[in-house]
């Protein structure tokens, strides 16, 4: 593990870090699937830590499926950093839009820390879709730090959306919720804006991009040129408390997933052992026993263990 760890130096501004206390976890996940000489598949695998920690782990194959495509070229470069080939595969695919894999082609899904960036329009069938690619007596793993049932959760996302979409972009080693804000969604939108339609002013573009919140590039351009041809301007105002979305790549920022209702998506592909609580453990356990609805107001995160059943 020390090599997979050294050549993650080289990779710093990433958001999908690997940190030497992360490894036990991976390595827990790995044994409760019973990963060993098993193909997985990774949705959102970033630069590719995991994929290759569970390779090295074990596993017969590891896939993972990336939308940014400069990512997935780090994530094979990482690869290749190790001393010995690894078993691991990468793809770029938008996967809101569907996965790029055959039936029944995993025994194991994992979704760490990435449902929460999905732009999806309904969830039911989303993770049907990933139930879709799993083999029976398959496992689906869902983990996530955006607890929408927490009120503590809540009350950072809505600060962390705003400065997200409306800005001031942090400086230096400022950060806000651990999180570095390059360029604020507001300026990407009007940097697209200007470049859809050169001849708007200013203050046009700025408009355009204070009122298409929400929009993805396509939308943003659809909405610079129709004001350019018929003096039409777009009417979506920032708004607190919904999550913006960043526009180019088309991904959330920390949208607030309710455990709950995936754990009622999952039972409902037909699922079984459907085991959802906190992801890590708290003094206060058995209150998951118990009153599992009061323990999800307490804690920011969530775990979701499913297997899909065997013919």
């Amino acid at each position: 593990m020390r090599e997979l760890l050294a050549a993650r130096e080289d990779f710093p501004d990433c958001w999908s870090t690997l940190e030497p206390e992360t490894v036990s976890t991976f390595e827990e996940l790995f044994r409760e699937v019973g990963g060993r000489g098993k193909a997985i598949l990774e949705i959102g695998s970033g630069y590719g830590f995991t994929c290759v920690l569970l390779a090295l782990l074990g596993a017969a194959e590891v896939h993972g499926v990336e939308v940014i495509p400069p990512v997935v070229q780090a994530a094979e470069k990482f690869a290749r950093r190790m001393k010995q080939p690894v078993p691991v595969f990468f793809r770029q695919a938008d996967v809101s839009r569907g996965l790029p894999y055959a039936d029944a082609r995993f025994d194991v899904v994992l979704m760490i820390e990435v449902l929460s960036h999905v732009v999806v329009t309904d969830l039911a069938s989303f993770i049907r879709e990933i139930v879709r690619v799993v083999r029976p007596g398959g496992y689906v793993i869902v983990s996530d730090g955006n607890n929408a049932r927490s009120w503590k959760r809540r009350r950072e996302n809505y600060r962390l959306w705003e400065r997200f979409d409306q800005g001031p972009p942090t400086t230096g080693n400022d950060t806000v919720f651990s999180h570095k804000i390059a360029v604020p969604y507001i300026a990407l939108r009007r940097e697209i804006a200007k470049k859809t339609a050169p001849s708007l002013s200013s203050e046009e573009a700025n408009t355009i991009a204070a009122q298409t919140f929400g929009f993805n590039a396509a939308e943003v351009a659809a909405a610079a040129r129709r004001f350019v041809e018929t003096g039409e301007r777009p009417q979506s105002p920032f708004r607190r408390g919904i999550c913006p979305i960043e526009p180019i790549h088309r991904m959330y920022i920390e949208q607030l997933i309710d455990p709950l209702e995936v754990r009622r998506y999952l039972r409902a592909t037909g699922c079984e052992e459907v085991v959802c609580g906190p992801r890590r453990v708290l003094p206060f356990e058995r209150l998951w026993t118990v009153v599992p609805r009061l323990t999800f107001l307490l804690t920011n995160g969530f775990k979701i263990t499913a297997r899909k059943p065997r013919r």
